[in-house]
């Protein structure tokens, strides 16, 4: 057994330079691969892992359509038997005793706790004890506030506390990191229920109470039974539920880490699939040998397994190492990007490992499967008569059927279909070669003169080898100028989507329902141009198709502002008795409903059917929303106060003027400002840093399609070293020789380039004209991107053929025409 795995070890090692270049490849595939599906396990745990601190540990929430109520109207509902903890948030704006620049730099949401020592509000603690009755600050807010444990803080017409507990930020409280960051996020901190009541004159009042419920019985059921008891009131419950979906549209971005995972190990089994195949091909006369000496079929395709068990596992285990710290780098550079605080996170390793490992290993096997195949039915009598089972320049009329197959399911408009139109990139790119071939030739010979003609017969010696190493750059050339389209795009979408969508300038929204006689007010304050109020009833909650459940918003819309918070996409002329709505395109695809649907929502009226009349694109929530008439809001959602105003200002100079009259009237009672500039700048920013981080790893895929051509031209110039030495024989110098190989590299390179550009603006195309993409993406073609693209492949080619080149020309003449 020793000695099999000598031998087998000795073959894959024979030539060092090829066996490392395929080392290298498979490395790198593996570890994009780690590193990818690190950042999309971390992320995806960070943000359910945010989520589930924010919902707490509770299975129930009570509401009232008005934002405090007593906590006596909860009648007995926390005596009973079936509860078995509970605690009561109240929730105010106010302002801490601070010198600032500006007087929104100081406002601080308070979250007022009737016990400290629960199990419903888990708070990850810093420093302190989170169950002392105190004030508790996030780590940012007592940076900014330059306060410790055991400080007191003062608040403007309230009083002062010490500051007991500092929590890490995310989950309950978030703050901002900065004090510019300031003027546009509130300072979150939590104090006891009762002293919060006491400084704003509020005894017994409540936002909301949270209770957790024996775990054996129905939740649907019981919700259904208070839903019974509070029919009638201004108080409704609903479910606590965990869905990232509304705060959090990341799909797109895991779909990307995907792809690039796929297309990494892609690239690298395949430059494995060709060192084996050629491998075998040299070694026919070997094999015929080995058969005439007693050797089975089986006995060589173990061998042969052996040599592949070699090269996957070094190269798995090399690629791992680097893999998890990429994947930390990756996950860094994300957070940085999307999340906008510090927040404390572990970074998921072992189950990408995991994965990673087994198609690492896996994948090298199933890219040999044929050639091994192949390996073991070789005939003694043809292999030592020197044929070899390679086919040359044969058009293989199966391969061209299934390619064109693929390309034409391809075009499909599925956001997974484009996968196809690869591989029948992959299928079709032998006669993709002969095209490219013919059209190049001119221009090689002109530039190479006689070397460029012998450099273009040398490709037609083994077309399918390297038009299978084209095919790969093209993959990595065309994905990278799609990311780059749809990157630069995306903010130039986003913003126009925002501007039509999110409803006006600043959104502001008040403790109190805003009156007819403030709402005219307002509209006379120089630089406003509008003001519209209208109502968000948050928490609604629905069942997805699985049985999840599932939360979101419900707006409500007149025929004055209608056409500024959403764009209709999609109606009925189909009427109903039930109340209308309109569902945002992210929503309604998580329902897995249709337009004309009957779609059942626990809203504050209770259980309530409606009627689904259209889908809309709107920036809120990132579409996952919902919209229904004013009227709907009284009669059927039990909601009759406007708590939200759009602003719309004459210019974007006068909107500081506007904030400051806006704080300075109802500073004490605004529960949030949100401004649509502010909004864009941070989408903005945040694909600012996915950029250049996307983009880095598309030219990592890039070098390792790379690697393949500097693989494949080593392969090449070792199965013509006799026909190299003949012509250093014939009078061909070492710089001649290495212009020659340089050249070959070159037509494989921009082959790849040239079919990748085709390819890439396709996808492009069938990206922005697809149903399934966001509304904002438009076709472009990412012209910079482009020139990027196409000087990167011929200069990751030049310097793929170098080495090979340089290689062949220091081959001596005696023992080039002594090989074989």
């Amino acid at each position: 057994m020793l000695n099999s795995f000598r031998v087998s070890w000795r073959n894959i090692t024979r030539h060092k330079k090829r066996f490392l270049f395929t080392l290298i490849a498979i490395a790198l595939g593996v570890s994009v691969m780690t590193s990818m599906l690190i950042a999309k396990a971390t992320f995806s745990n960070i943000m359910d892992e945010q989520e589930r601190l924010t919902a707490g540990n509770a299975d129930f929430k009570i509401y009232g359509t008005e934002r405090f109520f007593s906590a006596n109207d909860l009648g007995d509902l926390p005596d009973r038997d079936e509860v078995t903890e509970g605690i009561a948030l109240l929730t105010k704006q106010g302002f801490v005793d601070m010198e600032t620049d500006s007087p929104v730099q100081a406002t601080v949401n308070f979250t007022g706790l009737s016990d400290f020592q629960n199990d419903i509000m888990p708070l990850p603690v810093k420093k302190g004890d989170v169950t002392k009755e105190g004030l508790i600050l996030t780590e940012n807010t007592a940076k900014l506030w330059g306060k410790d444990i055991g400080d007191t803080v003062s608040f403007q017409n309230m009083g002062s506390l010490e500051v007991t507990a500092i929590v890490y930020e995310g989950g309950v409280l978030n703050s901002p990191k900065t004090m510019e960051a300031a003027n546009f996020r509130d300072f979150e901190v939590i104090v006891p229920l009762a002293i919060l009541q006491e400084w704003v004159g509020m005894s017994q009042q409540i936002t909301e109470y949270r209770f957790q419920v024996d775990g054996i019985l129905d939740p649907q059921e019981l919700q259904a039974e208070y839903e019974r008891d509070l029919a009638g009131s201004d108080l409704f419950v609903q479910p606590v539920v965990v869905d990232t979906q509304q705060y959090n549209n990341v799909d797109g971005m895991y779909f990307v880490f995907d792809l690039i995972a796929i297309l990494s190990i892609f690239i690298s089994a395949f430059i494995a699939f060709n060192m084996i195949r050629t491998s075998i091909i040299e070694r026919n006369n070997e094999i015929a040998i080995m058969k005439s000496l007693g050797y089975t079929s089986r006995n060589v395709i173990q061998l042969i397994f052996k040599e592949i068990g070699f090269l996957a596992g070094i190269g798995t285990v090399l690629g791992l190492s680097f893999g998890v710290w990429l994947g930390m780098v990756v996950q860094e550079i994300l957070i940085s990007s999307i999340v906008t605080q510090n927040i404390t996170y572990e970074v998921e390793i072992v189950s990408p490992m995991i994965i990673s490992a087994i198609i690492g290993i896996v994948f090298p096997f199933i890219a040999a499967a044929i050639p091994i195949y192949k390996a073991g039915k070789i005939p003694i009598l043809d292999a030592m008569a020197g044929q070899k089972n390679e086919s040359v320049n044969k058009i293989n009329i199966p391969r061209v059927i299934i390619g064109v197959l693929c390309t034409v399911l391809g075009l499909i408009d599925n956001v997974w279909a484009f996968l196809l139109l690869f591989i029948g990139l992959v299928l079709l790119f032998p006669l993709w070669m002969k095209l490219t071939r013919y059209v190049l030739r001119p221009i090689i010979v002109m530039l190479f003169g006689f070397l460029g003609n012998q450099a273009d017969c040398s490709l037609k010696q083994f077309e399918k080898r390297n038009a299978n190493t084209a095919a790969m750059l093209a993959i990595g050339v065309s994905l990278a100028l799609f990311m780059s389209a749809a990157l630069e795009s995306l903010p130039v979408g986003m913003e126009k989507d925002i501007r039509a969508t999110f409803g006006g300038d600043i959104i502001v929204e008040k403790e109190t329902a805003w009156t007819e006689n403030e709402i005219e007010a307002l509209a006379t304050i120089e630089g406003i141009e509008k003001v519209e109020d209208y109502a968000e009833i948050p928490n609604v909650t629905w069942y997805s198709p699985d049985d999840e459940l599932r939360e979101f918003s419900i707006f409500s819309f007149s025929g004055n502002n209608d056409a500024s918070m959403f764009d209709l996409t999609e109606t009925t002329d189909v009427t109903s008795h039930m109340p209308s709505i309109y569902i945002g395109d992210r929503a309604l695809a998580e329902m897995g409903a249709a337009v004309g649907d009957i779609f059942t929502f626990h809203t504050p009226a209770g259980e309530t059917e409606f009627f689904i009349k259209g889908t809309v694109q709107s920036a809120h929530y990132s579409g996952y929303v919902g919209f229904v008439e004013e009227p709907i809001v009284q009669d059927y959602l039990n909601w009759a106060w406007n708590y939200h105003i759009t602003i719309d200002v004459m210019d974007e100079e006068t909107i500081p003027i506007v904030l400051a009259s806006l704080w300075t009237t109802y500073g004490d009672s605004i529960a949030n400002v949100d401004m649509r500039q502010l909004i864009i700048e941070q989408a903005k920013s945040g694909l600012e840093g996915m950029n250049d981080l996307i983009v880095a790893l598309l030219i990592l895929v890039i070098a390792i399609s790379a690697i393949g051509i500097s693989n494949t031209l080593f392969m090449n110039t070792l199965e013509r070293t006799k026909e190299l030495g003949t012509m250093r024989a014939l009078g061909f110098t070492k710089s001649q020789v290495r212009i020659m190989i340089i050249a070959e590299g070159l037509l494989i390179g921009i082959t790849g380039v040239v079919v990748g550009i085709l390819y890439g603006i396709l996808v492009i195309y069938l990206n922005a004209t697809s149903n399934q993409a966001p509304a904002f993406l438009e076709f472009s073609v990412p012209w910079s991107s482009l020139v990027i693209s196409v000087a990167g492949g011929i200069v990751f080619t030049l310097l793929a053929a170098w080495i090979p080149s340089n290689s062949a020309s220091k081959i001596s003449i005696r023992e080039a025409i002594n090989y074989g």
